[in-house]
């Protein structure tokens, strides 16, 4: 039992305050008793001196001493009169009862509440004075009693009252006796000690109510610690991780990076950055200067006071600093960039200087954009980049008001020699004719092949000095004439046809000047071949029409005058696979009538329309297939021009995510003789839209000599055999034997193979016999403007 406790505190403090209590109103009632003795005694005294009055006057005046004696004896007879001495105003003594003779009176009165026995009263008389002794042995009887029964209920009252509050003290601590277990046992971790819950109202049950608030926010928020704790331990395991992944990653890199903090010292550098700036392995960078961090470097600057200045340079703005090139003595080339590394305040705290060796990318990017600009057989410009050089050239001699001149060849009875011998004789000749044609041509004149066996060649700055222009155009015509070319065994001898157009005599834009050249060109194949002509500025209905042809294609672009009609492409058993989009012009004049595009391809080909066209045979396409959901997929031709535009792929691609039509649903047609032009531009184009999901048909497949030679290179999914195999096949064995072999290989190369030119039901089923896979042709659907026509219109079954 804990003496210190409240309890016992309570119960003592009680009983204290019950025993002052009682001392303080037992002390109340005696002093209380007093004052009444007093009173009772003053009272007597009052009723004795009337008493005396009335019996001693009259004796007093007679001076009779014996009725004085006789009177005095019969009053101290009374029971409270101890003694009575009666003096006359001179103070003599005339009688006396109850005392000794001769024993003195008392003088001097007493108190009544005294301690005494009896109580000295002097009574005053008419003609005297008395003195009375009263006795108080009942008064003080009276008193004591009273006393003792007044004590004894205070006693038991404080007794009583005693008990009571000790038990409420019991009770009251009781209750704090639950608030301080369940206090000591939250203290010691048990987070569900909860007071007891009462409905006394009182401060206690208020108390108690805090305190399990209280308890209930403490284990609240230490759960909400451990939580934390949790999930800071959690975070902290996860940042590790995050950490070695990271500083695994940073250490794999091939870029160099390099972290220096807000005091300009480094922080960081992971392996890569060593291996870039040459730097030994045991020489110290953490806790560097920046300044010195290169220091130990082995790399040179080529250019040292140039780079010097640029190496750990900021412009000071805290934003991302420009990627800079720096340059070493071996050739090699580093790019330095660096990122400002902030906190959540957006503070700066650091830069991330990141280096990378560019050196074999640089050298790759020239030789992307040295094939992108060059024909890949020869080495000359190609078409485009030949288109760029000429408008340029047109656009500076507009504003200088200067001339130039556009000679436009090709070599005479070039497809025979392809037929014959093969593309690999024909790329052989070209091969020749362009590096005799260069050694021909001046350094300020650019040489390109436009494709096939067409060249070019602009001549700058062109004087007035018609005989320097003559005599570059005699020297090319003699210089491919003179070529001497074996192949196999065989001597082959090749010539030129040359047309010259010249800026602004002849035209005032590139398609106009390539038109005219053009006309001048086969000009000088309908005078003989092996020859050179001048436009002459008079063309004849031939050359009228190719001129206003091109103003046409614009004109129809512009106007909204294309169409596409649609063809099925079946199955043997007569089913619907595929369609092919065929491209149409309404006539100007008459509104019901089109245009075939054998009417104006070959010229947009030339003048370079043809890039238009083929883009917008792909948006109208794309958009059939976004309306007819349905709809199978949809095949597209794609020229040679448009192989070599490297924008081209991603057009189709944006225009397929912009509809919304799935990249398997858009075939793309190219012939073969387009992809055999330029295997390298057809192996890009295929190398970025086959991977995203379109298919690629090899249109009139078989035209050439090593057709399937060059399988090996473009990785077509369709093989659509040229019509001039399937016309007449039923009557020509050699047609037959070429069209089985083409299905042979194209089904080992699990290829499909489509036979177009079907005109009748005995080659469709001498086809279906072959084992092609699928056939197109009058026989089976006409082109028709409504694609969805195809799907319920009912081909002819096989015969």
């Amino acid at each position: 039992m804990n003496r210190y406790s409240l309890k016992w505190k309570l119960i003592s403090l009680v009983l204290l305050l019950h025993l002052i209590l009682f001392g303080v109103l037992s002390t109340l009632a005696i002093r209380d008793l007093r004052q009444l003795v007093v009173e009772q005694t003053r009272l007597r005294s009052e009723s004795l001196a009337a008493e005396l009055s009335a019996a001693l006057t009259a004796p007093m005046l007679e001076r009779d001493y014996v009725t004085l004696a006789e009177v005095a004896r019969d009053i101290t007879a009374a029971s409270d009169i101890d003694y009575l001495a009666i003096f006359d105003k001179a103070g003599r003594e005339m009688a006396r009862a109850g005392l000794v003779k001769g024993a003195p009176v008392p003088e001097v009165e007493a108190d009544a509440a005294g301690g005494g026995e009896v109580f000295d009263l002097a009574v005053p008389l008419a003609q005297g004075r008395a003195r009375v002794g009263l006795r108080m042995s009942g008064a003080r009887a009276l008193l004591e009693r009273y006393a003792i029964g007044a004590g004894l209920w205070t006693l038991l009252a404080a007794t009583l009252a005693g008990f009571i509050m000790s038990w409420a003290t019991l009770w009251l601590t009781r209750r704090l006796s639950d608030l301080e277990v369940a206090t000591a046992a939250l203290g010691e971790g048990d987070l569900s000690a909860r007071a007891p819950k009462d409905t006394h109202g009182d401060e206690i049950t208020r108390l108690s109510s805090a305190f399990n608030r209280m308890a209930e926010d403490i284990a609240y928020r230490i759960n909400a610690l451990r939580l934390a704790d949790e999930a800071m331990r959690q975070a902290l395991m996860e940042t590790g991780e995050e950490h070695a992944r990271l500083d695994a990653l940073l250490s794999n890199l091939k870029s160099g990076i390099l972290f220096i903090g807000r005091d300009d010292r480094v922080l960081y550098a992971n392996p890569a950055l060593r291996r870039i700036w040459l730097i030994p392995s045991d020489a110290p960078l953490i806790d560097s200067p920046a300044t010195e961090a290169l220091v130990s470097s082995a790399n040179v600057l080529s250019q040292p006071d140039h780079f010097s200045r640029l190496v750990l340079r900021t412009s000071g703005t805290q934003e991302i600093s420009d990627s800079t090139e720096l340059e070493m003595t071996d050739g090699r080339v580093i790019t330095q960039l660096c990122y400002p590394v902030r906190d959540d305040d957006y503070r700066l705290i650091g830069r991330l200087w990141v280096f990378e060796d560019v050196t074999q990318e640089k050298r790759s990017a020239e030789q992307l954009i040295y094939l992108a600009e060059r024909d890949g057989l020869t080495g000359l410009l190609n078409r485009r980049r030949f288109e760029e050089t000429l408008g340029r050239a047109i656009s500076d001699a507009e504003r200088h008001r200067g001339r130039l001149a556009l000679l436009l060849f090709d070599l005479d009875e070039f497809k025979h020699l392809n037929d014959n011998f093969g593309h690999r004789a024909g790329d052989a000749m070209l091969t020749r004719v362009a590096n005799e044609i260069s050694a021909v041509v001046r350094k300020n004149e650019v040489l390109a092949r436009l494709g096939g066996d067409e060249f070019a060649v602009l001549v700058p700055d062109l004087t007035n000095d018609s005989q320097e222009l003559q005599g570059l155009a005699e020297r090319i015509v003699r210089a491919v004439a003179r070529i001497p070319f074996c192949f196999d065994g065989r001597n082959l001898r090749m010539t030129a046809s040359l047309g010259i157009s010249v800026y602004p005599d002849h035209a005032q834009t590139l398609a106009e000047l390539v038109v005219c050249a053009d006309i001048a060109m086969y000009r000088a194949k309908g005078s003989g071949k092996n020859g050179w002509r001048y436009y002459d500025g008079h063309p004849d209905d031939t050359s009228l029409e190719r001129l206003t042809w091109n103003e046409r294609i614009q004109n129809a672009l512009d106007r909204d005058l294309l169409v596409l009609h649609y063809q099925g492409i079946h199955g043997t058993d007569g089913r619907l696979q595929h369609i092919e989009a065929l491209m149409r012009m309404k006539d100007e004049v008459r509104a019901d009538a089109l245009i075939a595009p054998s009417h104006f391809i070959p010229l947009a080909e030339k003048t370079g329309k043809i890039l238009e066209l083929d883009r917008w045979a792909v948006a109208a396409t794309v958009a059939e297939l976004a309306r007819q959901p349905d709809l199978p997929a949809i095949a597209v031709n794609v020229s040679a021009r448009s192989l070599a535009d490297i924008a081209f792929p991603d057009y189709i691609l944006d225009t397929l995510t912009r509809h919304g039509v799935a990249p398997r649903r858009l075939l793309l047609e190219l012939t073969e003789t387009a992809a055999m032009g330029d295997l390298q531009d057809a192996r890009r184009f295929l190398e970025v839209l086959q991977p995203a999901g379109c298919r690629v048909c090899l249109d009139d497949f078989g035209t050439g000599f090593s057709s399937f030679a060059y399988l090996k290179h473009i990785n077509a999914d369709v093989l659509k055999i040229d019509g001039q195999f399937i016309r007449g096949l039923a009557d020509d064995r050699d047609n037959q034997i070429v069209v089985r072999a083409i299905v042979d290989v194209a089904r080992g190369m699990g290829k499909m193979t489509v036979a177009e030119c079907v005109e009748d039901a005995i080659t469709l089923g001498i086809l279906c016999d072959f084992g092609v896979d699928a056939v197109q042709g009058y026989h089976l659907s006409l082109p028709r403007a409504d694609a969805a026509s195809l799907m319920t219109a009912a081909a002819p079954p096989p015969a």
